[in-house]
Protein backbone atom coordinates (compact mmCIF):
# COMPACT_ATOMS: atom_id res chain seq x y z
CA UNK A 1 0.00 0.00 0.00
CA UNK A 2 3.08 2.12 0.57
CA UNK A 3 3.88 2.41 -2.99
CA UNK A 4 0.50 2.49 -4.03
CA UNK A 5 0.10 6.00 -1.82
CA UNK A 6 3.50 6.71 -3.19
CA UNK A 7 3.77 6.11 -6.98
CA UNK A 8 -0.12 5.15 -7.98
CA UNK A 9 -2.56 7.61 -6.54
CA UNK A 10 -0.78 10.59 -6.76
CA UNK A 11 -2.34 10.63 -10.23
CA UNK A 12 -4.76 12.88 -8.81
CA UNK A 13 -2.39 15.85 -8.25
CA UNK A 14 -1.39 16.05 -11.99
CA UNK A 15 -4.93 15.50 -13.39
CA UNK A 16 -5.28 19.44 -14.27
CA UNK A 17 -2.52 19.36 -15.93
CA UNK A 18 -3.43 16.11 -18.40
CA UNK A 19 -6.67 17.66 -19.02
CA UNK A 20 -5.20 21.29 -19.90
CA UNK A 21 -2.00 19.91 -21.66
CA UNK A 22 -2.77 16.14 -22.70
CA UNK A 23 -6.25 16.16 -23.35
CA UNK A 24 -6.45 20.11 -24.23
CA UNK A 25 -9.71 20.42 -22.20
CA UNK A 26 -10.59 23.09 -19.36
CA UNK A 27 -12.20 23.27 -16.33
CA UNK A 28 -15.38 21.47 -17.34
CA UNK A 29 -12.97 18.34 -19.04
CA UNK A 30 -11.45 18.25 -15.55
CA UNK A 31 -14.54 18.20 -14.29
CA UNK A 32 -15.85 15.53 -16.02
CA UNK A 33 -12.95 13.50 -15.33
CA UNK A 34 -12.87 13.48 -12.07
CA UNK A 35 -16.23 12.54 -11.70
CA UNK A 36 -15.61 9.48 -14.05
CA UNK A 37 -13.18 8.40 -11.60
CA UNK A 38 -16.05 9.18 -8.54
CA UNK A 39 -18.19 7.43 -10.48
CA UNK A 40 -16.18 4.50 -10.91
CA UNK A 41 -14.98 4.33 -7.42
CA UNK A 42 -18.71 3.93 -6.54
CA UNK A 43 -19.54 1.03 -8.79
CA UNK A 44 -16.55 -0.22 -7.74
CA UNK A 45 -17.49 0.12 -3.82
CA UNK A 46 -20.51 -0.89 -4.40
CA UNK A 47 -19.73 -4.41 -5.97
CA UNK A 48 -17.04 -5.76 -2.86
CA UNK A 49 -20.20 -4.28 -0.69
CA UNK A 50 -22.38 -6.86 -2.96
CA UNK A 51 -20.33 -9.48 -3.71
CA UNK A 52 -18.13 -9.41 -0.75
CA UNK A 53 -19.60 -13.29 0.58
CA UNK A 54 -19.11 -14.36 -3.15
CA UNK A 55 -15.42 -13.32 -4.43
CA UNK A 56 -12.64 -14.63 -3.39
CA UNK A 57 -10.87 -11.74 -1.29
CA UNK A 58 -6.57 -12.71 -2.86
CA UNK A 59 -7.65 -13.49 -6.09
CA UNK A 60 -9.60 -9.97 -6.91
CA UNK A 61 -7.49 -8.15 -4.64
CA UNK A 62 -4.39 -9.02 -6.78
CA UNK A 63 -6.34 -8.34 -9.64
CA UNK A 64 -7.39 -4.99 -9.09
CA UNK A 65 -4.45 -3.52 -8.17
CA UNK A 66 -2.47 -5.15 -11.18
CA UNK A 67 -5.51 -3.74 -13.15
CA UNK A 68 -5.18 0.20 -11.21
CA UNK A 69 -1.63 -0.15 -12.38
CA UNK A 70 -2.29 -0.88 -15.90
CA UNK A 71 -5.32 1.39 -15.86
CA UNK A 72 -2.96 3.92 -15.19
CA UNK A 73 -0.29 3.41 -17.90
CA UNK A 74 -3.28 3.24 -20.67
CA UNK A 75 -5.00 6.31 -19.11
CA UNK A 76 -1.27 8.21 -19.69
CA UNK A 77 -1.28 7.09 -22.89
CA UNK A 78 -3.95 8.07 -24.13
CA UNK A 79 -4.42 11.39 -26.25
CA UNK A 80 -8.44 10.63 -27.09
CA UNK A 81 -10.56 12.54 -24.48
CA UNK A 82 -13.39 9.99 -24.43
CA UNK A 83 -11.04 6.96 -23.89
CA UNK A 84 -9.58 8.79 -21.07
CA UNK A 85 -12.85 9.36 -19.32
CA UNK A 86 -13.68 5.86 -19.93
CA UNK A 87 -10.19 4.52 -18.30
CA UNK A 88 -10.16 6.76 -15.12
CA UNK A 89 -13.67 5.51 -14.53
CA UNK A 90 -12.25 2.02 -14.43
CA UNK A 91 -8.94 3.55 -12.68
CA UNK A 92 -11.43 4.77 -9.67
CA UNK A 93 -13.45 0.95 -10.03
CA UNK A 94 -10.03 -0.65 -9.63
CA UNK A 95 -8.82 2.14 -6.88
CA UNK A 96 -11.46 1.32 -4.77
CA UNK A 97 -12.10 -2.08 -4.94
CA UNK A 98 -8.15 -2.05 -4.21
CA UNK A 99 -7.95 -0.16 -1.05
CA UNK A 100 -11.26 -1.92 0.61
CA UNK A 101 -9.91 -5.30 0.02
CA UNK A 102 -6.40 -4.53 1.38
CA UNK A 103 -8.29 -3.40 4.44
CA UNK A 104 -10.77 -5.95 4.78
CA UNK A 105 -7.85 -8.65 4.36
CA UNK A 106 -5.21 -6.64 7.02
CA UNK A 107 -8.11 -6.64 9.34
CA UNK A 108 -8.71 -10.16 8.89
CA UNK A 109 -5.49 -12.01 9.50
CA UNK A 110 -3.53 -9.63 11.79
CA UNK A 111 -4.41 -10.91 15.29
CA UNK A 112 -7.11 -9.16 17.31
CA UNK A 113 -4.04 -7.84 20.20
CA UNK A 114 -2.36 -6.19 17.14
CA UNK A 115 -5.29 -4.93 15.12
CA UNK A 116 -5.43 -1.12 16.77
CA UNK A 117 -1.64 -0.90 15.97
CA UNK A 118 -1.76 -2.64 12.64
CA UNK A 119 -4.49 -0.40 11.43
CA UNK A 120 -2.78 2.43 13.08
CA UNK A 121 0.30 2.00 10.59
CA UNK A 122 -2.00 1.02 7.65
CA UNK A 123 -3.27 4.54 8.13
CA UNK A 124 -0.27 6.27 8.16
CA UNK A 125 0.91 4.53 5.07
CA UNK A 126 -2.06 4.99 3.45
CA UNK A 127 -2.80 8.96 4.07
CA UNK A 128 0.28 9.64 5.55
CA UNK A 129 2.63 9.22 2.51
CA UNK A 130 0.46 10.63 0.41
CA UNK A 131 2.09 14.25 0.43
CA UNK A 132 5.53 12.62 -0.21
CA UNK A 133 3.82 10.99 -3.54
CA UNK A 134 2.29 14.16 -4.73
CA UNK A 135 5.61 15.73 -4.27
CA UNK A 136 7.39 13.02 -6.44
CA UNK A 137 4.79 12.98 -8.89
CA UNK A 138 4.93 16.78 -9.61
CA UNK A 139 8.35 16.87 -9.53
CA UNK A 140 8.70 13.85 -11.91
CA UNK A 141 6.09 15.25 -14.24
CA UNK A 142 7.85 18.59 -14.16
CA UNK A 143 11.08 16.89 -15.37
CA UNK A 144 10.15 14.02 -17.63
CA UNK A 145 6.57 15.17 -18.81
CA UNK A 146 2.66 14.28 -17.03
CA UNK A 147 2.42 11.24 -19.05
CA UNK A 148 6.04 9.37 -18.52
CA UNK A 149 5.64 10.16 -14.59
CA UNK A 150 1.78 8.74 -14.68
CA UNK A 151 3.27 5.28 -16.57
CA UNK A 152 6.07 5.26 -14.26
CA UNK A 153 3.65 5.33 -10.97
CA UNK A 154 1.66 2.34 -12.81
CA UNK A 155 4.47 0.83 -13.91
CA UNK A 156 5.66 0.93 -10.44
CA UNK A 157 2.04 -0.03 -8.61
CA UNK A 158 1.88 -3.32 -11.09
CA UNK A 159 5.44 -4.34 -10.44
CA UNK A 160 4.75 -4.05 -6.42
CA UNK A 161 1.39 -6.30 -6.97
CA UNK A 162 3.38 -8.65 -9.15
CA UNK A 163 6.42 -8.88 -6.26
CA UNK A 164 3.33 -9.37 -3.32
CA UNK A 165 1.70 -11.72 -5.19
CA UNK A 166 5.31 -13.56 -5.84
CA UNK A 167 6.54 -13.21 -2.24
CA UNK A 168 2.93 -13.72 -0.38
CA UNK A 169 1.29 -17.14 -2.42
CA UNK A 170 -1.02 -17.13 0.03
CA UNK A 171 -2.42 -13.76 -1.18
CA UNK A 172 -3.10 -15.53 -4.13
CA UNK A 173 -5.86 -18.47 -2.13
CA UNK A 174 -7.02 -15.92 0.23
CA UNK A 175 -10.74 -16.25 0.40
Amino acid sequence: MALFSIFGFPYFVIMPVFARDVLHRGAAGYGLMMTAVGIGALIGALAVASFDRRIRKGPTLMAAGGSFGLLLVAFACSKVYALSVALLALTGATMIVNNALTNATIQTIVPDALRGRVMGFYAFVFVGLAPLGSLQMGALAERIGPSAAVVLGGAATTLAVAVAAWRVPQLRHTS
